[in-house]
């Protein structure tokens, strides 16, 4: 009896150092980090007035202060934010770091500041931190990169953050553009973390936020509810069993395919029960001027649904309206789908004609709702969007409200996304949304106001202000989509 009690106090007890346990930012990756509120990683003179900052992560990649006089060093003020130290730069002096990886590749970048009312009205641009291991190129300029600050107003405790992909980092700057004296920082910076890799999920991100919001009394960016993965998909699951998601082969979700939302377009004509083609009359969309949705270019073959867009004379009655040159269609299911898991195998067409696989209701004028599972520019001018893969969700009208709310990122790809078919994929969950290529997890947004029913819609549109105005000599051109299953989790 002796033995067990002794050891429920131990297990108490580990569970009470457990749950005590002081929150901490995320680690792996972790290759900077400066944290004024540990003394002894600040190191100072008798005045407070910095000489080193360590670096915590355990690479060794202190900051040393530059060569400016004595008196214009940061210095280390104790009781700054939520009664925590901080570094306080004067715009006179800053802290210099060696280069932390040469190789290109993805960054992620979090800082905690604040400018008090006596430390405003110094020069715009003052730089929080900056990278710049091209020295001919200022920071601005990638692959040098930096986080600056455009006004130099008084500010509350901030997290500032920057996430990119494609970049060294490094020889580094706080408080001053790093390889020259310029740009100096008038304010305080509290805390500094930079991993060598994007955060690899939501519940991540959260982590880090959650730890310097708590620690400094600072809140929580609006960008803390959502999560865009910076850089490769990385390893890719095996398509193992056709009858699951690619991004769950394992079947945690245990998943019941939905026959009526489903369908492998291996048919020769579209199944009218199933799919309702626009075709220009009653209330259906007429299409995004100039482009008009016609059913002839919307049809069946190989396999594959395939979606047009093409130049055209358009009739008259249509080119009154605003309607000139070309077509293209939309398809959309007649039943609606809720919650549950989203895939389809696609190739988007390979023009300034866009490619879409998106989730819709709008037919109540007090509740509509829509997700982009993808919106997509195969070939655009210079190939500047040709790898954008944009994601979104809006709401447009609620019964309380008619204030359009949009919710949407993008995920660079490593290729052009109009070269190959891939899987892209959405869960849909009461509480949060996802989207995946490849069965790869790209973006993670909590779901705040997505509880609605809604069609599955593919369709191509002129998207000139966004994706430029396609060229004629690429057309026509054919969105394929090679099935949509979608799969409901079992109890």
């Amino acid at each position: 009896m002796r033995g067990f009690r002794e050891g429920l106090l131990l297990l108490l007890l580990s569970m009470s150092l457990v749950c005590n346990a002081a929150p901490a930012p995320p680690t792996t990756g972790l290759v900077l980090w400066l944290d004024a509120d540990d003394a002894s990683t600040v190191i100072a003179d008798a005045q407070n007035l910095v000489q080193r900052w360590r670096d915590k992560s355990g690479k060794t990649n202190d900051a040393v202060v530059d060569d400016a006089a004595v008196a214009a060093r940061p210095q280390r003020v104790a009781n700054g934010i939520n009664g925590h130290p901080v570094v306080r730069f004067n715009g006179g002096s800053a802290l210099l770091g060696k280069t932390l990886r040469t190789a290109k590749g993805p960054v992620t970048l979090l800082i905690v500041s604040r400018r008090l009312p006596e430390q405003a009205g110094a020069g715009p641009w003052q730089r929080l931190f900056s990278s710049r291991p091209i020295s001919a190129d200022n920071d601005n300029v990638l692959p040098n990169f930096a986080i600056s600050l455009s006004e130099p107003t008084a500010y509350e405790p901030t997290i500032s953050v920057l996430e990119l992909n494609g970049v060294p980092i490094g020889p580094y700057g706080v408080g001053r553009n790093a390889l020259s004296s310029s740009d100096n920082y008038h304010g305080d910076i509290a805390e500094v973390l930079v991993y060598d890799r994007p955060f690899a999920s939501l519940a991540e991100r959260q982590q880090a936020f959650e730890y310097l919001a708590g620690k400094w009394s600072v809140a929580i960016p609006k960008l803390a509810d959502t999560w865009t993965r910076v850089g490769p998909l990385g390893t890719l699951p095996v398509l193992n069993n056709a009858n699951l998601p690619l991004s769950d082969q394992a079947n945690t979700g245990r998943w019941v395919l939905d026959p009526k939302l489903s369908d492998d377009f291996n048919g020769t004509t579209l199944n009218p029960a199933r799919w309702h083609v626009n075709d220009a009359t009653g209330t259906d969309s007429l299409g995004r001027k100039p482009a008009l949705f016609t059913p002839q270019n919307a049809s069946l073959g190989n396999g594959n649904l395939n979606i047009v867009f093409r130049k055209e004379t358009l009739p008259q009655k249509y080119v009154q309206l605003g309607y000139k040159d070309y077509s293209s269609a939309m398809v959309r299911t007649i039943d609606r789908g809720l919650y549950g898991y989203y895939e389809a195998r696609a190739k988007p067409m390979n023009s300034a004609g866009s490619s879409a696989f998106w989730l819709a209701w709008t037919g109540m004028t007090d509740n509509a709702t829509e997700i982009d599972i993808f919106e997509i520019a195969g070939k655009t001018k210079n190939g500047a969007l040709d790898r954008f893969y944009n994601m979104n969700a809006h709401l447009w009208a609620t019964p309380q409200s008619t204030e359009h709310i949009a919710n949407g990122s993008t995920w660079i790809s490593p290729w052009r996304l109009a070269s190959a078919f891939h899987v892209y994929g959405f869960d849909w969950q009461r509480d949060t949304l996802r989207w995946y290529v490849d069965g790869v997890l790209v973006r993670e947004s909590k779901n705040t106001n997505f509880f609605f029913p809604m069609q599955i819609v593919f369709d191509s549109e002129a998207f000139w202000e966004w994706f430029g105005v396609v060229d004629d000599a690429d057309l026509p051109s054919t969105f394929r989509i090679d099935y949509v299953k979608v799969w409901q989790r079992g109890q």
